[in-house]
């Protein structure tokens, strides 16, 4: 993994991970706490995020050895998964594929910030799936360690955003978070069809000759 590959999964990974969707979450989350209780709460969300991520880099691909799945397949599906949650942020909306309607009334209980804030809203379904994908396209611990400090800066970059998300919120506003939401949305998209494309290629060779 060079410089510029390292670049494009840091910033597909931060727009997958997609902080300016769970400002909203996280002001839901924390609307009865004092403001050093919000902003602790970011902090541990962020550190949660970190601690998946770093997980998912390390043993993400030693688990779907033992379960048996290709990376393919996998990638198939984690294009799939990229591509839906890149429709909702064109829409500014909230992707149903980061969490489902128990887990939102979960989220409206104020339960914390490790669920439902880091996982499923932030370090979801395409998060994971894009650092697994990521680890098999750069085999190799250097490349493993570069992986990881990737993570390591989209959990900084998530930090500092959730720490200061009420005055993020009152400066962007809904309206902003939203335009905001629908580039990353098309950036999304983008990552999702060529996810999709190698995928696909990966599992019938002879589209790779047409």
């Amino acid at each position: 993994m060079d410089f510029p590959q390292f670049v494009n999964h840091f910033i597909g990974l931060l727009v997958i991970a997609n902080p300016l969707s769970a400002l909203p979450a996280v002001l839901r989350v924390t609307r009865n706490q004092t403001l050093l209780e919000k902003r602790r709460t970011g902090l541990v969300s962020a550190f949660a995020v970190g601690i998946i991520l770093l997980g998912a880099t390390w043993v993400g691909t030693p688990l779907l050895m033992v379960l048996g799945i290709e990376l393919p397949s996998f990638q198939v599906a984690g294009g799939v998964v990229l591509f839906l949650m890149s429709l909702s942020m064109l829409s500014a909306e909230e992707s149903p594929m980061k969490h489902t309607p128990e887990e939102q009334k979960e989220k409206q209980k104020d339960l914390g910030a490790v669920v439902p804030l880091a996982i499923p809203i932030i370090a979801g379904p395409g998060a994971i799936s894009t650092v697994i994908v990521s680890v098999n396209q750069f085999p190799g611990i250097f490349n493993l360690l570069m992986i990881s400090i990737s993570s390591i800066l989209v959990a900084l970059v998530m930090g500092i955003l959730l720490y200061f998300a009420a005055n993020l919120e009152r400066v962007f506003g809904k309206g902003g978070i939203n335009v905001i939401n629908r580039l990353g949305g098309l950036i999304l998209a983008a990552i999702a069809i060529q996810t999709l494309a190698t995928g696909m290629t990966g599992l019938f060779p002879i589209l790779a000759r047409t």
